[in-house]
């Protein structure tokens, strides 16, 4: 990773993390240029990416200066952003380890690293014993008991089993040795549960073999202890299970949230800001890959471009907000006019959108329902459209340029106008 792709992901992180926003593919263009010093004025970045360079100085730049001035807790602009975010991430507390995985029965008993995550008192916590013998279920109910914990008993297997599908408890002590079901089988049992998979099982067992302890971590245990055992032992091992226990829902629940985060930035990046259809990317991404299967498939594949005609708006005297709702409403129009689930309405460029028609055989009187709904807004359109079936002699980059110049023979027309060819 570049250091300027460091300090920008960096940012985006600070950002969500102090103002709970993610920046959209626009501010993220603008940052980029920020931090690699390019001299791009606003009017070059909005030409670029297809924007009123009005809609980019006045609303999307000063939100994401803003932004990150209020990140920081201070004035930034474009000219000090970098320096005052590479001297925060020098500030900045190294990254925490992540939390290591329960600890086998011969591993060291002591704290569990807590990361950013935040260990919450455990008294309160459900315990499940089993054993066959009443003195030693009546022992280990005192001993947890009195420190906090809610003990609940099974003294058998089946019992046991019966007791976790009513209320699944946060830890089970599960002798081995026990009538009709041994201790083996219901932490199998247990493990092959989805839900009572992830149920810690501390196994406590006078067998202290080392095959003994290994056919028990084999069963899905989590930890062992030996009989006779030692109070001081019993509790450590159940604290630290209960401990990597809730370290190990919370990672959960936070890795959860991270992937609702992506796949919110996915749809953004996937969306045009102004016009609300495809981004570009997503529609280069779409057309490649409706190429790739129309080629293999040996289907044919149209698409159309439009473009906005006689658009003045965003011309010197003109009224670009008037031109971006003009944009807004066009774009709309043609999402609602195109309904193939398969099709797709992009914004090419400024003033072109781009469709793709896999596998139709309607595209003609598509493009007429277009310019036929267009005009209804007191618009027209211009429209390019070509339709061929994939072959390895026919290159994408062929069939884009095709659709471009039936689009241009469209324009010399005059508005409203319509040109169509195939490869």
């Amino acid at each position: 990773m570049s250091n300027t792709d460091g300090i920008l992901e960096f940012a985006e992180t600070l950002i969500h993390k102090k103002t709970d926003t993610f920046c959209s593919e626009l501010q993220r263009q603008i940052l980029v240029a920020a931090l690699q010093g390019e001299r791009k004025t606003y009017d070059q970045i909005a030409e670029e990416c297809g924007y009123s360079a009005k809609y980019v100085k006045q609303d999307v730049a000063p939100k994401l200066w803003q932004l990150i001035s209020q990140a920081l807790d201070q004035k930034v602009t474009k000219a000090n952003v970098r320096g005052l975010l590479d001297q925060e991430m020098r500030n900045a507390a190294p990254p925490v380890a992540a939390p290591v995985a329960a600890p086998m029965a011969t591993a060291p008993i002591g704290s569990v690293p807590t990361g950013s995550l935040t260990i919450q008192p455990l008294t309160g916590s459900n315990i499940l014993l089993v054993d066959d013998q009443p003195k030693n279920l009546r022992l280990l109910s005192d001993l947890l008991e009195e420190q906090g914990y809610e003990v609940q008993q099974a003294i058998n297997g089946t019992v046991a089993l019966q007791a976790v599908a009513l209320e699944p408890p946060d830890l089970i002590l599960l002798d081995i040795h026990m009538p009709d079901m041994d201790g083996y089988t219901v932490c199998q049992q247990l493990k092959a549960n989805a839900t009572t998979q992830d149920i810690p099982v501390i196994f406590v067992s006078a067998l202290d073999e080392a095959w003994d302890k290994v056919k028990a971590f084999s069963a899905g245990g989590s930890d062992y202890i030996s009989k006779p055992f030692k109070v001081v032992e019993v509790l450590a091992r159940v604290e630290n299970q209960l401990k990597v226990q809730q370290l190990q829902r919370q990672l959960k629940a936070q890795n959860a949230q991270l992937q609702q985060a992506i796949q919110e930035l996915q749809r953004l990046a996937a969306l045009d800001e102004l016009t609300q259809v495809a981004s570009r990317r997503r529609f280069d991404a779409y057309l490649l890959d409706c190429w790739q299967r129309a080629l293999q498939s040996q289907i044919s594949l149209t698409l159309i471009l439009t473009q906005v005609d006689n658009f003045n708006f965003y011309g010197e005297g003109g009224d670009s907000d008037s031109g971006d709702q003009c944009l807004s409403q066009v774009a709309q129009v043609l999402k609602q006019t195109v309904q193939g689930a398969d099709d797709l309405v992009g914004r090419y460029g400024t003033l072109t959108f781009a469709i793709v028609l896999p596998n139709t055989t309607t595209a003609e009187q598509t493009a007429q329902r277009l310019l036929k709904a267009v005009s209804a807004t007191e618009q027209t359109l211009s429209i390019g459209l070509i339709t061929a079936q994939p072959t390895p002699d026919v290159g994408l980059e062929e069939f884009l340029e095709g659709c471009d110049r039936n689009l241009q023979q469209a324009k010399s027309k005059g508005g409203n106008s319509l040109s169509m060819t195939s490869l």
